[in-house]
């Protein structure tokens, strides 16, 4: 069995995906350790165990999201320190999550230490062009992130990547096929949390995770003021991220819109939240050119929590929705086309009567078929074909 490192540049409160390829390395006999960034400051807790998985969380100057010279030299300093504890206490496998911390696993794989895992969650290049797509600048820094991201991929032991292709839609896997073949898939899904499911009784939407994307909810605010007061849906956000406050100001200036937003949440919180919503909202911007490959971590944690969601039409996560009834497509730019979809779903939920919304008629009539527990026996599976000491 392997000593493990995995290193994941956020707080790690914990990252549910991180937490459970940990726990199912663990289960299968592995020692694994996380080093985790706490760039705010945010956790009492430097140490700890959870289930098995030793948590040891860094710290540098405070680094606030979303201010990319800081967020790069805060990088470098956790990536330094997380090199130090390396070299004190040497593992088999260092295990990167996205490629921020993807130099650490390339420098002790180059120094002969061990082996270098690279998870890529997500197209890592396409953040920087978030804010501003159009842009020259952040159009080259992708160009260069993206290089990066190949050297690192051809470079590991091993690649995971979060998505594949499904139906006729590819995934992050046939992306990354252009530079090596051999990549394992493995989606970020949740086992069911229950059999039986509460909806509030006002049809709400839903949205919790990280708050980067400003246009969407712009989007949302648009589609719903269409919607007639009586058949107004209404809105509960919960999540933190870089644009968290100026989400936040958006909707203060919509008060004939019902919205309850609190901030960053536990992952153990979000059955109670899925409680709070009728649906997910999973509606992104397609322009920095991730979604259509994607499938939003929040989507799978709605079919856990047997809720469906609205999706971006033409995508993977679209595929996924048509393949097992878990929600709705919609063209992402079209207002009026969303508007109407919100206000029909509204209508149906509306006239449903207490003892129908209670059996989850006609929205969570569903079953969450693919699971963790299979995506775990992969996860363990692809480490047995890797060289253990």
């Amino acid at each position: 069995m392997a000593k493990i490192a995995m290193l994941v540049s956020n707080r790690h409160d914990p990252d549910p995906r991180v937490q459970k390829e940990a726990e199912a390395l663990v289960k299968a006999g592995h020692s694994v350790c996380i080093y985790a960034y706490d760039r705010l400051h945010e956790i009492n807790i430097e140490n700890e165990m959870i289930n098995g998985v030793e948590i040891y969380r860094i710290r540098t100057q405070l680094v606030p999201y979303g201010k990319i010279w800081k967020t790069g030299k805060g990088l470098r300093e956790f990536r330094s320190i997380v090199k130090k504890k390396l070299l004190e206490s040497p593992v088999d496998i260092v295990h990167c999550h996205d490629q921020d911390t993807c130099s650490v696993g390339l420098w002790w794989k180059k120094k002969g230490k061990g082996q270098f895992v690279f998870d890529a969650h997500d197209l890592y290049w396409t953040w920087i062009l978030l804010p501003n797509p159009k842009s020259i600048i952040r159009k080259f820094g992708a160009l260069l992130l993206r290089r990066r991201d190949k050297k690192y991929a051809k470079s590991a032991d091993l690649l995971i990547v979060a998505t594949g292709k499904i139906g006729e839609k590819s995934g992050y896997q046939e992306i990354y096929d252009n530079w090596r073949k051999n990549s394992v898939v493995i989606f970020n899904a949740e086992n069911n949390y229950s059999n039986t499911w509460s909806y509030p009784e006002k049809f709400t939407i839903g949205y919790f995770g990280n708050l980067r994307d400003y246009s969407m909810f712009k989007i949302l605010i648009d589609a719903v003021l269409l919607i007639d007061e009586k058949e107004r849906p209404h809105l509960r956000i919960a999540g933190s991220g870089a644009a968290s406050k100026e989400i936040s100001k958006l909707f203060e200036k919509y008060p004939e819109i019902k919205c309850k937003i609190s901030g960053r949440y536990n992952h153990s919180e979000l059955k109670s939240l899925m409680d709070e919503c009728t649906l997910q909202y999973c509606l992104y911007s397609r322009k920095r050119g991730n979604i259509e490959y994607t499938i939003p971590a929040k989507l799978f944690s709605a079919a856990a929590c047997g809720k469906k969601a609205i999706v971006n039409f033409n995508s993977l996560a679209s595929e996924i929705c048509k393949q097992n009834n878990w929600g709705w497509d919609v063209n992402e730019e079209n207002i009026d086309e969303i508007s109407k979809l919100i206000e029909n779903l509204s209508k149906k939920w509306n006239s449903l009567s207490k003892e129908e919304k209670n059996n989850q008629y006609p929205f969570g009539k569903f079953m969450n078929k693919l699971n963790w527990d299979s995506q775990a026996e992969k996860l363990v599976e692809s480490y047995k074909k890797i060289s253990m000491p």
